[in-house]
């Protein structure tokens, strides 16, 4: 299984993957979180220490190789497995998780992230047959990502939603586009919940959009201080509200609900 998480630049899709994959790797899966987004920061969400996560090197630009396919064609490959990509070039998190990182912004002024989005495409797109390896892509935040087709091998794409107007039309536009890219299953996640009001205004837009609402995740003080601190949720306490239900995500898509 291939989950891709996307939202708005805020809406806690980096917490929500990184729970997620150490959720899934203490069920006994083999997981693979990719930061897809130039500003990384899901290292550290997923327990690695900050001093550690600074130093991580992203995937380097030469796993991209030109290749002819069966029909003659011209087509662009990987140089390695995916499972190769993550033992070799993945720096390990807590519960086994392995991480890799498409690649920030280093300097000003020098042009697209274009090979780092194609990278992690191909990965998605050759992970298929390694049915022990799931991925979790922490996505780029709003729609440069769907515009560039990198989730499009994903199978499911998680919309992280908080119960706000900008949040809601995020959803909705990255919903369209992840249905143009041809991703299978399609929810959205109702994050940063305080109350019964905040849940009814996300599910109100999910049916009107004819999505599914996978999970609320309600508003936790373990989450804001884990980002304080600069440390997991998990770590600080992985019993909180957010956490568990986050996990329970996590079940629900093993389960294919």
């Amino acid at each position: 299984m291939k989950v891709a998480v996307a939202g708005k630049g805020g809406s806690g899709k980096t917490t929500v993957a990184a729970v997620l994959a150490r959720s899934l790797a203490r069920a006994g899966r083999k997981v693979l979180a990719i930061d897809a987004d130039p500003n990384p920061c899901l290292a550290v969400s997923l327990g690695i220490p900050p001093e550690e996560a600074t130093k991580i090197e992203a995937l380097p630009g030469n796993l991209l190789v030109d290749r002819i396919d069966p029909e003659g064609k011209r087509a662009v490959g990987l140089a390695m497995s995916p499972h190769e990509i993550s033992e070799r070039l993945g720096v390990k998190a807590p519960d086994g998780v392995m991480l890799v990182l498409m690649g920030g912004v280093d300097h000003a002024g020098t042009g697209c992230n274009c090979a780092g989005h194609a990278t992690v495409r191909a990965i998605l797109e050759n992970v298929s047959g390694d049915e022990a390896l799931m991925t979790v892509t922490d996505m780029e935040a709003g729609l440069e990502h769907l515009k560039r087709g990198t989730p499009r091998h994903a199978d499911v794409m998680l919309m992280v939603v908080e119960p706000y107007y900008k949040s809601l039309e995020t959803a909705v536009r990255v919903a369209a586009l992840a249905s143009e890219l041809g991703i299978p299953r399609v929810y959205a996640v109702a994050n940063k919940i305080r109350g019964a009001d905040d849940e009814i205004v996300i599910k109100e837009v999910c049916d009107r959009q004819g999505l599914k609402l996978i999970g609320s995740v309600p508003y936790d003080e373990v989450v804001v201080e884990a980002q304080r601190s600069g440390a997991a949720p998990m770590d600080i306490d992985g019993n909180s509200p957010a956490v568990r239900c986050i996990a329970q995500i996590a079940g629900r898509l093993e389960s294919g609900e």
